[in-house]
């Protein structure tokens, strides 16, 4: 049997902790609009790393600067490789009359690939820089295969060998070709004779090829290439030869790449308006917004939308040849405010001024206090370690969290307490109000429960 009072205990003191819990379900609820808020400013904070990412592709001239090259007619016969830091504009005129070429020998043919027939021996090469070099070949490799495994097995191997089938000789078609890993003539190779005891089937060179450099004809003057692959040919440019073409000169052209400097700058403009269009939804609020979970009207981002709008419309030095200087404007060189106040960027008219003025331009973009100089001064002022507004907001914001976190927490503790004393207090309540109804029971069998009416009832109500 339940003890009397017992569920109604239960549901008094249930009554009260919810009561009492309140302040614990409002600090909930404030540290929730709080991380809300921490993790928009988080977003807003992250928006000026792209901002400096973009900066840093234009922050001094060499960053800015985008080369490409054309090759005309000269694709299937070159390809190139630009370093923008070194090559410079211009046009050269090519012709590829020979490509380098490699050592090859082919072996003689034998009627099986895999049968080890050729005995214990070495081969002995005589390298271009004057070195020997020889692989030895025991019996168990002593197969065309076996060698070409031991050959091509070595990784300070100077050439490589591959086994062939040639059909021309039915009945001993296959042969192995022995290739020096690098063109030109100064890595030739030379092949003396080989060495072999107690094989089957003599082992010799049928055919070969010389190893010899390439022949280019660079502004109509011959020029002698120890390989296809050249490095530095000319200043910044890596060259790879693919295919001779004889008495076919064409033109490599060297020219500033507008479209990806353009890009560049696209990119910066991007960025910044995220910047600009966070700070706008902002303070966009109607009668359903809950601004304790946003930033609307916040100073500071006020400051910062205002301090970015004005240095747009700043104008930036570009030095002139006699100590003096001139100032570029961002609307001049296409980047401008439209009617609903985000960046636009007109890529003709950066192209057209690109064209006709791109040491100006760059010196404005990228010079010593141009346009990528001062739009990263002033973000830093933001971003900085430390000292800059936007971390100092968030560890104010995560400070302010953690404090929540603590009220809490006291919160909970002293709730605990509460329910433990009112929890005791009930009990001791139910352990005389059970004691009141065995005193009744008691009464009542002895005859002596009448008259009075049931005080224990009374007193439950």
């Amino acid at each position: 049997m339940e003890p009397v009072g017992g569920g109604q205990f239960k549901q008094a003191i249930k009554q009260i902790m919810e009561a009492e819990s309140q302040p614990l379900k409002q600090l909930e609820a404030r540290k929730t609009r709080e991380e809300a808020r921490l993790r928009l400013f988080q977003e807003f904070k992250g928006k000026f790393a792209g901002i400096d990412r973009a900066i840093n592709d234009i922050a001094t001239f060499k960053k800015l600067r985008e080369l490409k090259a054309d090759l005309g007619d000269g694709a299937s016969a070159v390809s190139l490789t630009l370093d923008k830091d070194r090559a410079q504009p211009g046009t050269y005129q090519l012709q590829v009359e020979e490509l380098a070429q490699r050592t090859s020998v082919m072996s003689n043919g034998f009627e099986d690939a895999d049968e080890p027939i050729l005995g214990l021996g070495f081969l002995v090469m005589n390298l271009g820089n004057g070195d020997t070099a020889e692989i030895f070949v025991d019996e168990a490799n002593s197969s065309l295969r076996g060698v070409a495994g031991l050959i091509n097995n070595q990784p300070d191997s100077p050439i490589r060998a591959a086994v062939i089938k040639d059909s021309t000789d039915p009945d001993d078609p296959w042969k192995i070709i022995l290739t020096s890993k690098k063109d030109g003539a100064i890595n030739g190779i030379e092949f003396p004779e080989f060495y072999f005891l107690d094989g089957s089937k003599d082992f010799y060179i049928d055919s070969d090829r010389e190893a010899k450099n390439a022949l280019v004809y660079v502004d109509g003057f011959p020029v002698e290439l120890d390989s296809n692959d050249i490095t530095d040919f000319l200043p910044g440019i890596n060259l790879h030869l693919k295919q001779a073409k004889p008495g076919q000169p064409f033109a490599i052209t060297i020219a500033e790449d507008f479209q990806k400097i353009s890009g560049k700058i696209r990119s910066v403009v991007d960025e910044v308006n995220q910047v600009l269009s966070f700070i706008t939804k902002q303070n966009q609020i109607d009668a359903a917004t809950d601004t304790r979970s946003t930033f609307a009207g916040d100073t500071s981002l006020q400051t910062i939308e205002y301090r970015l709008r004005n240095m747009m419309h700043e104008g930036f030095p570009v030095p002139m040849g006699d100590g003096s200087f001139r100032v570029m404007h961002l609307n001049q060189v296409g980047i401008e405010f439209d009617k609903s106040g985000q960046l636009t960027f007109k890529e003709d008219k950066f192209t057209k001024l690109m064209e006709k003025d791109f040491e100006g331009l760059s010196e404005a973009i990228s010079g010593e206090f141009g346009f990528a100089y001062q739009l990263r001064e002033l973000i830093k002022g933001y971003t900085q370690m430390g000292s800059g507004m936007l971390n100092t907001r968030e560890q104010g914001l995560k400070a302010r969290i953690k404090e929540i976190d603590n009220q809490i927490d006291n919160r909970v503790r002293q709730l605990e307490k509460r329910q433990t004393s009112l929890v005791n207090q009930f009990a001791k309540l139910e352990g005389s109000l059970a004691n009141l109804q065995r005193q009744q029971q008691q009464l009542a069998v002895a005859g002596m429960g009448g008259g009075g009416g049931n005080p224990l009832a009374q007193l439950m109500g």
